[in-house]
C-alpha cells in the first residue's frame, strides 16, 4: 500500500502527527511526504491539486495511493480524490467550516467522496464543528468518523489516539500496516 502524507496549511512536510503516523506504518508500506505549495490557497484548490497530481505521478506508485491529509492537506486530498483514483483517504482535523468562513465546496466534496474515508476530529475543533460534520457522515457510507474528546484542531495529547485510529483504519484496507504491538 502506498501512503502519501500531506501537511496542513503552509506546514512542513514532516508535521509531528504525520511523522508519527509514518513511523507507525510497517516497513513494507511506502510513505511519501510531497508537501504542498506555500502561500495563499488557489481558487477551488486547483493549483494544490495539480501540484499533488504531479508529485504522485513522479512517485511511480504501483497502484492508487492512500492519501492522509492533516487539516488543509485533507482538503487537498479530498479534492484530488474527486478527480483521480485513490484507494482511501484519512483526514486528520478536517477544517470543514472555520468560524465565519463557510466552505460549501468542502461540504459538497465530503458528501460526494466514493472511497473509504476516515475523518479524525476533535469534539472542540472550531475549524470543523461536529454539528456540521456528523450529518454528512451519516449520509455517506464511505465516511467513518472518530471523535477525540476534549480536543481542538490541534490534537495535542490525543495525537497518539489519532494515529492509532488511522493505523486501524488502514489495517482494514489490506495487509497489516502497524509494526508495533498493541498493549491491551
Amino acid at each position: 500500500m502506498n501512503v502519501v502524507l500531506l501537511p496542513g496549511f503552509n506546514g512542513a512536510a514532516r508535521q509531528p502527527v504525520l511523522a508519527r503516523l509514518g513511523a507507525a506504518l510497517s516497513p513494507g508500506h511506502r510513505c511519501e511526504y510531497p508537501g504542498l505549495p506555500r502561500g495563499r490557497p488557489s481558487e477551488g484548490l486547483t493549483r494544490e491539486v495539480r501540484f499533488l497530481e504531479a508529485a504522485i505521478a513522479g512517485l511511480a506508485l504501483d497502484g492508487p495511493p492512500v492519501l492522509v491529509g492533516r487539516s488543509f492537506g485533507g482538503r487537498v486530498a479530498l479534492r484530488y480524490a474527486l478527480e483521480q483514483p485513490v484507494r482511501a483517504l484519512v483526514l486528520l482535523g478536517f477544517p470543514l467550516r472555520p468560524p465565519d468562513r463557510p466552505r460549501p465546496d468542502d461540504e459538497a466534496a465530503l458528501r460526494r467522496v466514493e472511497v473509504p474515508t476516515l475523518v479524525v476530529q476533535g469534539d472542540a475543533d472550531e475549524k470543523g464543528p461536529l454539528a456540521l460534520l456528523e450529518p454528512i457522515v451519516r449520509r455517506n457510507r464511505q465516511l467513518t468518523l472518530v471523535v477525540l474528546p476534549k480536543t481542538g484542531h490541534r490534537f495535542g495529547r490525543h495525537e497518539r489516539t489519532a494515529v492509532e485510529a488511522a493505523v486501524d483504519f488502514l489495517s482494514g484496507l489490506g495487509p497489516p500496516v502497524s509494526r508495533a504491538r498493541r498493549r491491551v
